[in-house]
């Protein structure tokens, strides 16, 4: 099961911020989980992110689902 290191390095590459979805609560979402804010789902970015590349993530929506650890099959 696909796993992001919740890690500055892994951090600075997110892109949570420019998603239409964004709940506003910091981001990083594949590596710790779901937002605490309700999530308006208006588009997902993930699938552009170079964590979601690097490590092979399949799914999205990370803020509203948890993550990548939780949920990826």
């Amino acid at each position: 099961m696909p796993a992001v290191p919740n890690t500055d390095e892994y951090m600075q590459r997110c892109i949570c911020g420019g998603c239409p979805s964004y709940p506003g609560d910091g981001g990083f979402y594949c590596a710790k989980g779901e937002s605490s804010n309700e999530v308006e789902r208006k588009g997902c970015v993930c699938g552009d992110c170079e964590n979601y590349k690097e490590f092979g993530l399949s799914k999205g929506y990370y803020c509203a689902e948890g993550a990548a650890e939780e949920i990826e099959a």
